[in-house]
């Protein structure tokens, strides 16, 4: 099944992997610059209430390369056929569908991102407001995403 990966997928990943790429810089900025200890952790309150290396700000753009990695292999590497829909794919609408999907797959690629490098300036500039409501704003981005392209594939699916 080709036909369903639009110039709009190659930018929204390639935004993400470069947002990621300068998450990691910035953490490799900031083991080169910061003190010997920074703070790691922040209570709901923004307070630090944790503290470690600056090596540490390299934990979260790495762990974050997990799931974009995965995203990526399923997006490019697993055929369309056999990911995992709510319904049936007609045959006649496959390609409007699995474009809804990629599209759903790339966005949430671009969040986490997005999250990532916010997470990491706020990190390096030892600023642990704000921590939370990202990590909100996070998740309703992607609950988002998924029902708005999940309905869109529904709904495209469903032409005659």
């Amino acid at each position: 099944m080709h036909g369903y990966r639009t110039r709009l997928h190659i930018l929204l990943e390639a935004a993400a992997w470069l947002l990621l790429l300068a998450s990691f810089l910035i953490a490799v900025y900031g083991i080169k610059t910061l003190p010997e200890t920074i703070a790691t952790h922040y209570n709901m309150a923004g307070e630090a209430d944790g503290y470690g290396s600056p090596a540490t700000l390299l934990i979260l753009p790495i762990s974050m390369t997990i799931p974009l990695g995965i995203v990526s292999l399923v997006a490019h590497f697993v055929r369309p056929e056999y990911w995992n829909t709510p319904f049936q794919v007609t045959e006649r609408n496959a390609a409007a569908v699995y474009r809804n999907l990629a599209t759903m797959m790339f966005l949430i690629e671009l969040e986490l991102s997005v999250f990532t490098l916010y997470m990491q300036v706020k990190s390096f500039l030892q600023d642990g407001t704000g921590m939370l409501a990202a990590s909100g704003l996070l998740m309703l981005a992607m609950f988002v995403t998924i029902i708005v392209l999940s309905v869109r594939a529904w709904k495209h699916n469903k032409r005659v």
